[in-house]
């Protein structure tokens, strides 16, 4: 069976671990990557934002007789969406969240707005009029971290100490920014799955131990039970939004006392330390696989005979184990 990712840029790790159990066609904007050594075909295409961009996948899809549509990059998400029903008629499924949950994901204010509503733990969001009281001289507790409501990975993100710093930092980002009381704890990415039917296959929290440029550096994984049934919780609250399907990374603080959890980030992608998740025991590539199958997961035998596919609960039974991973970088040569 065929996969496409899309801006495979350097996600060899991604790659290998997909091509286990598929053949893999990577596309990219640049001929200048690393993982164009890694997957069976690759196709240089026009940016996401340009002209011919889906039309081009369209081909793709076409010749290389693809099965599932995988988009790792969030700026094209929106328009690989709107043409998700031209896809599925040429019998190519789109493994990302609908349009309701991306909106949810893409936003920060949304993302924030959402929270609350469902009553997740976060850092408390700031009104624009509190904030200006501060800077104008209104007591408060430091720090504050600063965020465009737009932004990715880490990207545009400030930690103000103090009333000289909020001020600056304010200012500087153009007051399309979510200011936002500072979470303590350990921090924890979690790596998630789910399948088309919207149902959570897998559910693997990692520490983040150090990040480099925005990029998990080390991790361990670590499975404690509040973080995941946090977890459950947040993604119970998504399928009230919409369709959740596919990869999604979603970032927490846990306090050191182990007795709250504070939500900060959701991602509808793969984070870029996923492969951890991989080697600890989380089979992605054999899960998209029963996806593309029509296999539904932790349902009910009748329910998922009614969808038209035996259901593979097993896959979620399955253990992860805790490990630790170190990265290093490596280099390709043409």
């Amino acid at each position: 069976m065929n996969l496409l990712l899309t801006s495979i840029g350097k996600r060899i790790e991604l790659t290998e671990h997909l091509k286990t159990r598929f053949r893999v066609v990577g596309v990219d904007a640049s001929a200048m990557n690393p993982a164009k050594m890694f997957v069976d075909a690759f196709y240089q295409v026009p940016k996401c934002r340009e002209g011919g961009y889906v039309e081009t996948l369209f081909e793709i899809c076409r010749k290389e007789d693809i099965s599932l549509l995988v988009p790792l990059y969030e700026p094209e998400f929106f328009v690989l969406d709107e043409a998700r029903a031209r896809f599925e008629e040429i019998g190519v499924k789109l493994v990302l969240s609908d349009r309701q949950i991306l909106d949810v994901c893409s936003d920060k204010r949304k993302t924030a707005a959402f929270f609350e509503k469902y009553g997740i733990p976060a850092p408390e969001t700031l009104p624009a009029k509190e904030v200006e009281e501060i800077i104008a001289g209104k007591e408060a507790v430091y720090p504050f971290i600063l965020k465009p409501a737009g932004g990715m990975g880490s990207e545009g993100i400030f930690r103000a100490g103090n009333r000289r710093e909020l001020a600056f930092f304010y200012e500087y980002a153009g007051r399309d920014v979510l200011v936002q009381r500072c979470a303590a704890g350990r921090e924890y990415t979690i790596d998630v799955l789910c399948d088309f039917f919207g149902e959570t296959v897998y559910i693997v929290p990692r520490i983040r131990l150090e990040v480099i440029s925005g990029e998990v550096s080390k991790s361990r994984t670590d499975m404690r039970e509040c973080v995941i049934k946090g977890t459950e919780k947040l993604l119970a609250a998504l399928r009230e939004e919409g369709c959740v399907c596919g990869p999604m990374t979603i970032q927490c603080f846990l306090a050191e006392d182990d007795t709250s959890i504070s939500f900060i980030e959701i991602n509808p992608r793969f984070g870029g330390g996923v492969p951890l998740a991989f080697a600890a025991g989380a089979d992605y590539a054999e899960a998209l696989l029963k996806m593309a199958q029509g296999y539904a997961v932790n349902r009910p035998e009748s329910a998922a005979e009614a969808a038209g596919k035996p259901d593979w609960t097993s896959f979620r039974e399955r253990e992860i184990r805790e490990l630790t991973m170190l990265r290093y970088s490596s280099a390709v040569y043409e």
